[in-house]
């Protein structure tokens, strides 16, 4: 992996919706991955539909550790960080996770909105990160988006035929982020080859999670995180049960416990 430009990419994902970040992942890492999605792949409890595996970062601490890392952070913290939470150094993320999956899907999937609601907004709540473990391309159903629709106040109209998709291609490896705002979908393979991918959601801390990972999150694994990873996962902004003794959700790194309740 070559030295990374941030501020030129976070300039891209706020211009034009999205960026690719080339050969981020070492061989050795996507070796090591992909031995770990095996392992999970065989397991009796392993949550899955179809090919997709959810939930990736309760089965091993090295899922959470990917999206956790520093070069993956300084992109995504001056587009989800909340500046005024102040219990946890501003250096540091405070941005959350909203799911993680493991997709490897051939069929054709229509435009949509993973922000759910658009907003012709300069801010973004929310960005799909996704690792590619194997090459995507349009002839294996790579992921299709319609340029600078994360800046519209409306959603896709699926009944339209001639919407001049981006077909985002990439290499295994490969770093994708892009606006959840922007409208996306996965085009129909033409061949049958893996196209397996990383995908995370990562939302600003007060968008709530799409699971309970908070009860979800096995001990096993809670005990093997530090404190950033901990705080991702949602850890810190955990709505309190006794108003008398919480008034701010923002709570900082003090709040987190070796071992889960």
């Amino acid at each position: 992996m070559k030295k990374i430009n941030h501020k030129l990419h976070v300039n891209k994902i706020k211009k034009q919706g999205y960026t690719v970040i080339k050969n981020f992942l070492s061989t050795t890492e996507l070796s090591l991955i992909k031995k770990k999605v095996k392992k999970i792949e065989k397991q009796k409890n392993t949550v899955k539909t179809g090919n997709n595996i959810w939930h990736l970062h309760n089965y091993d601490r090295i899922f959470t550790k990917i999206i956790c890392k520093k070069e993956v952070q300084k992109i995504l913290m001056p587009l989800l960080n909340d500046p005024f939470y102040k219990t946890i150094n501003l250096k540091l993320p405070n941005y959350i996770l909203g799911e993680s999956m493991i997709i490897d899907e051939k069929g054709f999937m229509n435009l949509h909105l993973d922000s759910y609601i658009p907003s012709s907004s300069s801010k973004l709540y929310m960005a799909n990160v996704l690792f590619l473990l194997d090459d995507r391309t349009r002839d294996n159903a790579c992921t299709i988006l319609v340029k600078k629709t994360h800046r519209k106040d409306s959603y896709p109209d699926r009944n339209k035929k001639n919407y001049n998709y981006l077909y985002l291609e990439g290499k295994k490896g490969d770093l994708i982020i892009y606006d959840s705002r922007i409208w996306h979908g996965r085009c129909e393979a033409k061949i049958n080859t893996p196209n397996r991918t990383l995908v995370y959601i990562v939302q600003s801390w007060f968008i709530k999670q799409r699971f309970d990972y908070i009860h979800l999150l096995p001990n096993r694994i809670y005990t093997k995180l530090n404190n950033l990873e901990k705080q991702f996962l949602g850890f810190c902004s955990i709505p309190p049960k006794d108003n008398k003794k919480v008034i701010s959700l923002r709570q900082g790194y003090e709040v987190l416990k070796n071992k889960k309740n």
